[in-house]
């Protein structure tokens, strides 16, 4: 993780409902800091390989804690996915697909990541999408105005597989153990911001702590996004 700025990097994984319920901060916080910082976002891994399980062995978990990330995080789970996807419970529950999606948007447009992971996570908590499908993928594309069948054809290419892979790894050997992570780096040190949902002004009084105040182009940026 070297930069020339001070860069932020952002540990989600599109299953986990809590990042779901931080982008939306997150969202808020790099627009206010925009002028000043790089922001880059990883796809964590979170549910991989003998990992990988259906919707109902988290249905539970899920019914009951799904109000708090809404009460706390100002989001709101989709009708569809509470009450089709939810009860159904068989989806399966696998970062892969989410995270080539995500890598392969990267690669065209590398400065936007947030954008995409915020997608996927509406795409699975709000609009009950299944992941796992490449109809999904496909509508993703058209919302971003891409072809879909050449979007389709970058995600599931050997080079998006093999980042995915390498990703996941360097994600596990930084030890992160839960998602949302958020590091700040800056002048070769690495600062915790979030380790699970944190609010945005916790998020802001720390950076002006470690940065100092936003610039004129941060606060206008703000301004003109809140």
């Amino acid at each position: 993780m070297i930069d020339e700025r001070p860069a932020l990097h952002y540990f989600q994984d599109t299953l986990c409902g809590w990042c779901f319920g931080f982008e939306p901060t997150l969202t808020r916080l790099y627009e206010a800091w925009c002028a000043s910082l790089d922001l880059h976002v990883y796809a964590g891994g979170m549910l991989t390989g003998d990992r990988v399980q259906p919707l109902s062995t988290k249905a539970e978990l899920i019914a009951s804690s799904y109000r708090t990330i809404e009460e706390r995080c100002g989001v709101t789970f989709g009708e569809r996915f509470l009450t089709q996807v939810l009860p159904d419970g068989s989806m399966v529950l696998d970062s892969r697909m989410p995270g080539l999606a995500l890598l392969a948007y990267r690669a065209m447009h590398p400065d936007a990541a947030l954008a995409a992971a915020h997608w996927l996570h509406q795409a699975l908590y709000r609009d009950g999408l299944d992941l796992n499908e490449s109809d999904t993928y496909r509508r993703m594309a058209i919302a971003f105005d891409i072809e879909p069948e050449s979007f389709i054809a970058l995600m599931t290419s050997d080079q998006i597989a093999a980042a995915l892979e390498d990703e996941f790894s360097y994600v596990q050997s930084l030890g992160i153990e839960g998602f949302p992570t958020l590091l700040l780096e800056y002048n070769d040190n690495v600062h915790v911001l979030a380790h699970g949902h944190t609010p945005f002004e916790e998020l802001d009084m720390m950076l002006q702590a470690v940065l100092g105040r936003r610039t004129s182009g941060d606060e206008d940026e703000l301004m003109r996004n809140r």
